[in-house]
């Protein structure tokens, strides 16, 4: 199972979904849609404008089956209902 803080996710460029770390995905991607790694669900990343600029990615509607929202899993990985293809 993934980690409960994910470093990375995917990044939609040039049409084809691409891993990326939080850090370019939030400066150098910025305007590019991004999916969770683990349910494909479509997320966020949130980043804090201090000298030690810790980012997290949060996805935009949870569910149950995502295994990178401990609060909500339900145990058993699922892809989200509205996954991005």
């Amino acid at each position: 199972m993934r980690s409960s803080k994910p470093d990375q996710c995917e990044v939609k460029i040039d049409g084809a979904w691409r891993t990326a770390n939080l850090s370019e995905a939030h400066g150098v991607y910025r305007s590019a849609p991004k999916r969770c790694p683990a349910c494909h669900g479509l997320v966020m990343v949130h980043g804090a404008y201090a000298s030690d600029r810790r980012l997290s990615l949060a996805h935009r509607k949870g569910h149950s089956g995502c295994p990178l929202m401990p609060k909500k899993f339900s145990g058993t990985p699922s892809p989200h209902p509205d996954a991005l293809a």
